[in-house]
């Protein structure tokens, strides 16, 4: 029996050519629930349990931030993406999961609702406010989320299982790239910089991803997070 989720999609009202709903109605592990006003959009949150909610702001008639100040009154803990014109920015701190801009295709939004629905429980990796999908291979660390290559993902993964160790430069190379090599280690350096600059505020004054001179590094977590990672 295949699992279907709820997703809500709420935007104003249009020229029925324009809605977005038959575009994601037709895949059959979606239930696609719509709302074009405000009162409409929470009521469906409460009664229907949506898995993900899909704001499309430029057709809303209220606004996007109060819609999402009440969510988080609620604590209706439900990944948002938001569908923006093509010049408008992304205010990060309304809360949104993820964000998208027109014009884009329905492969594109649909992927997009994808990545935000709920992993299997033996797919995520948690430690402390941070979230490794080990299956699609992206981390999410409050509002933001960052795609990874296999082998960042990897280098992520082995650092969240050793919170708080200090791993040394020829374990990463073991456990990531399978090799005793260390004639040439540009390749960790590389893979650190890219994995830092998805978890960290500053990629250049790192908190979570600390150098140990002449050791390696730490996976720095406060001393309630240093217990066994959390999988889901």
């Amino acid at each position: 029996m295949t699992l279907v989720y709820t997703v809500l999609l709420v935007e104003g009202r249009k020229p029925a050519t324009e809605y977005l709903a038959p575009t994601i109605d037709g895949q059959e592990e979606y239930n696609v629930v719509t709302a074009h006003t405000r009162r409409e959009a929470l009521a469906s949150v409460q009664d229907g349990n949506p898995q993900v909610i899909v704001l499309d702001s430029s057709s809303m008639r209220f606004s996007p931030r109060r819609f999402c100040d009440t969510l988080q009154e609620m604590e209706a803990d439900i990944p948002v993406l938001m569908l923006l014109p093509e010049d408008e920015k992304i205010d990060r701190s309304m809360g949104v999961r993820a964000h998208l801009r027109y014009p884009f295709s329905t492969k594109k939004l649909v992927n997009r609702i994808i990545r935000l629905l709920p992993a299997p429980d033996d797919d995520l990796l948690q430690v402390g406010d941070m979230v490794l999908n080990l299956k699609q291979r992206c981390v999410v660390r409050e509002d933001r989320e960052t795609h990874l290559t296999p082998k960042q993902a990897a280098l992520l993964e082995t650092f969240m299982r050793h919170p708080g160790e200090i791993l040394t430069r020829s374990y990463l190379m073991k456990q990531v790239w399978d090799t005793d090599y260390m004639g040439d280690t540009r390749t960790l350096d590389v893979h650190i910089h890219w994995v830092r600059k998805a978890i960290e505020d500053n990629h250049k004054a790192p908190i979570y991803l600390r150098t140990i001179r002449r050791v390696g590094y730490r996976f720095e977590v406060s001393e309630k997070e240093k217990r066994e990672p959390q999988e889901h």
